[in-house]
């Protein structure tokens, strides 16, 4: 087996990043705010994913923040119809899930809306932290998905760095 330098670079990075975000989400937690972050971490790791998905750099960034938004929008749009026309029942969650699953695939013929999986991450990151039309749930799928691909972009940056310092040769 060939190790890969850079993908051990990676590893490092991520390892030190994802550590200190879950740390500065603990503290955040502990401290007693009145702003509820709870899921932040879990929407931050999609973001994360999604970065890397999307083919990393900038081009991960300029595909990850539009479909992870709009993916958060139809899930609201999913629960909406879902609830206030069909009462939570089994034909209005077949109905506003194909509407909503449908529309994040049409969305792609808009070019910077046309990374689907981000979409479909997006979506599911808001169904993860509850499901709810409410500032618990949207803030922290938001800020979550937003800190995430700013994440991926850091860790990025720190591998290349870490590998052209530590790593190459």
């Amino acid at each position: 087996m060939k190790i890969d330098k850079f993908l051990v670079a990676v590893s490092i990075s991520i390892f030190l990043l994802a550590g200190l975000f879950n740390l500065a989400y603990v503290l955040y937690a502990n401290a007693g705010f009145a702003f509820n972050l709870t899921g932040l971490v879990v929407a931050g790791f999609l973001g994360w994913a999604t970065f890397y998905a999307a083919g990393a750099g900038k081009a991960g960034l300029i595909k990850g923040i539009p479909s992870n938004l709009t993916g958060i929008f139809w899930a609201v749009v999913i629960v909406f119809i879902w609830d206030k026309i069909f009462g939570f029942n089994v034909f209005g969650a077949f109905l506003a899930v194909a509407i909503g699953a449908g529309m994040m695939c049409f969305q792609a013929n808009v070019k910077w809306l046309s990374f689907i999986p981000g979409a479909f991450i997006g979506c599911s990151t808001f169904f993860a932290l509850g499901a709810t039309i409410s500032a618990t749930t949207l803030w922290p799928a938001i800020i979550g998905l937003l800190v995430g691909l700013l994440l991926g972009y850091i860790s990025e940056q720190f591998a290349k760095l870490i590998h052209k310092k530590l790593l190459k040769g």
